[in-house]
């Protein structure tokens, strides 16, 4: 069981507020059904002799490509469409206020 108390402490780690003490009974009883679920779960015969898996099905067509230098495109060539260019760096309009 997970108390409010834990739940506010992990909320703060988290930075996931709650104003309402209404709100963290309700989180803590939805994290009772969720662990209720889990323990069901650790029930079943015979789980512990399986390897935990990401994905269900086995992927046997994805591979990682090899990591192969290329040549790569000039620095003018890249800066050619650019409005703004301000100490080899492309200058943008600040979004952020």
């Amino acid at each position: 069981m997970i108390s409010i108390e834990e739940l506010k402490k992990y909320s703060k780690k988290l930075e996931f507020y709650m104003n309402d003490e209404e709100e963290y009974a309700t989180l803590a009883k939805e994290f009772e059904i969720l662990l209720k679920q889990v323990d069901k779960i650790d029930k079943i015969e015979g789980i512990k002799e399986y390897e935990p898996m990401s994905f269900p099905f086995p992927l046997d067509d994805a591979y990682l490509r090899r990591d192969e230098v290329t040549m790569s495109l000039d620095r003018l060539d890249a800066f050619s469409n650019c409005k703004d260019v301000k100490n080899g760096c492309v200058s943008v309009p600040k979004v952020v206020a």
